[in-house]
């Protein structure tokens, strides 16, 4: 089965993807949005486009990713069984922000389902395979230095 359909798409601002705040923590006290370290890192800037978001098709939904760090926790979580509840993940980040705005919560059920969970987690495992098989190293180098390779739906968008 072929990797689904994927893209990259340039943004001003990497942290208004759903899953940024849930992966990358602040290192300094203060507000998140505002913060200068993150760990794991926040993803590079591309100079003159802006921040690579990586876009992964599955039927009508399209999931978003502005780091690899992103892709590996979402693959991770999808492939647990039971699914946890995004109350359980909120906790892991220590914050008081509700579950409701916990990225797994805002996922559609089509998506959330044990049927479609395991496509979708061999879909992602897929794309990530083909990027890296690529030598792109997931979005956290210049998409100008690297072309896509064969077998590669990759297409990048302004």
């Amino acid at each position: 089965m072929p990797a689904p359909r994927h893209w990259i798409e340039f943004v001003e601002d990497w942290r208004a993807e759903p899953m940024a705040y849930w992966v990358h923590a602040e290192q300094e006290v203060g507000l998140w949005c505002r913060a200068s370290r993150y760990l794991p890192s926040a993803p590079a800037r591309i100079p003159h486009k802006g921040f690579a978001v990586l876009c992964v098709a599955f039927g009508a939904h399209v999931l978003r990713f502005s780091s690899a760090v992103q892709l590996d926790e979402c693959i991770r979580v999808l492939s647990m069984k039971p699914l946890p509840t995004s109350r359980q993940l909120s906790s892991l980040r220590g914050t008081s922000l509700g579950p409701n705005g916990h990225w797994l919560s805002r996922l559609p059920v089509a998506i959330k389902s044990g049927k479609a969970r395991g496509r979708v987690v061999m879909g992602l495992e897929q794309t990530r395979a083909a990027i890296v098989d690529c030598s792109w190293h997931m979005l956290d180098r210049s998409i100008d230095q690297v072309a896509p390779c064969a077998g590669s739906n990759l297409q990048t968008t302004s």
